[in-house]
Parts: structure tokens; C-alpha cells; sequence
């Protein structure tokens, strides 16, 4: 019955890691259960979800990555976006504690490091960063027009 039940949470943890765009590995420790369970319905709102598993079971369901945890850990499954995750929890740890809380993660199938998660955590949005990149892209097709303009009016 044991077995039965490890296999199962054996081949939900490979089919998270490989069918996610993104894993991202999480220290919930020294948490409220009440804030936990914000954070869980915050990144359900933007594609993902919360999963624990027992670490020796996570090293031998993802054999091709190194990872090594001294601790219970979250994984955090992103389906859709795999970078809004990493602002939701980042605005939490601000509001909840000063322990590092980010420990790594798999973003196109690569281990990525915990500082790299919290830089990719600071910058904007994507949609902030197609909107800022058209304004540039547009700015000297702006200024041509606003030359015309002013010739045509002379």
C-alpha cells in the first residue's frame, strides 16, 4: 500500500518537472498558514500552484538535475507564465520576513540559481517591457512626424 502511494506521488513529481514551464524552489518555513494560503490563491490566479514533496523523492524523480536541500522545500509549478510567479513571491517576502526564501529553480530545463530567480524577481513585467521597448522602437517615427508637421505648417 506503501509503495503504491510513493509510486503515484513518484510519477506526479516527474510529470510536474516535465510537463511545467517552470519550477521554482521555495523556503515556506517560519510562515503563518494563514499567509501561505494567500500565497497559494495568488499564484493559482496567474497559472501556477503549490506542491511539497519529500526531498528524496524529488532526487530520484529528476535524476538529471544536482539538487541538493537541507530542508522541506515548496515547489512551485508555473503552467502559463513562468516569471509573474516570481513577483508574487518576491512582494511577499518583502511583506513577510527577511529570510532568504528563494532556493533555486528549473527554467527551460537549466537549474537556475536562487540570486538569478531574485534578479529576474526585480525586473518588470513582460507586458511592461514590450510597451516600453514599442515607445522607443516608435520614438523617431514620432519625431519625423512632428518635423513634418511642422514644415507643412510653414
Amino acid at each position: 500500500m506503501v509503495t503504491e502511494k510513493k509510486k503515484l506521488i513518484f510519477q506526479d513529481i516527474q510529470n510536474n518537472f516535465q510537463t511545467n514551464k517552470a519550477v521554482i524552489f521555495y523556503n515556506f518555513h517560519h510562515t503563518e498558514n494563514e499567509n501561505i494560503f494567500r500565497l497559494k490563491k495568488e499564484l493559482k490566479k496567474v497559472g501556477s500552484f503549490w506542491k511539497v514533496y519529500k526531498n528524496n523523492l524529488v532526487k530520484k524523480a529528476v535524476p538529471d538535475y544536482p539538487l541538493e536541500f537541507r530542508q522541506a522545500n515548496a515547489f512551485i509549478f508555473c503552467k502559463e507564465d513562468e516569471y509573474k510567479p516570481l513577483s508574487i513571491l518576491l512582494k511577499f517576502n518583502k511583506e513577510n520576513s527577511e529570510i532568504k526564501r528563494f532556493r533555486g529553480g528549473i527554467y527551460n530545463k537549466n537549474l537556475v540559481s536562487s540570486e538569478l530567480l531574485e534578479k529576474w524577481a526585480n525586473l518588470p513585467s513582460k507586458e511592461v517591457l514590450i510597451n516600453t521597448l514599442c515607445y522607443y522602437l516608435s520614438w523617431n517615427q514620432r519625431r519625423l512626424i512632428n518635423i513634418l508637421k511642422k514644415i507643412q505648417k510653414e
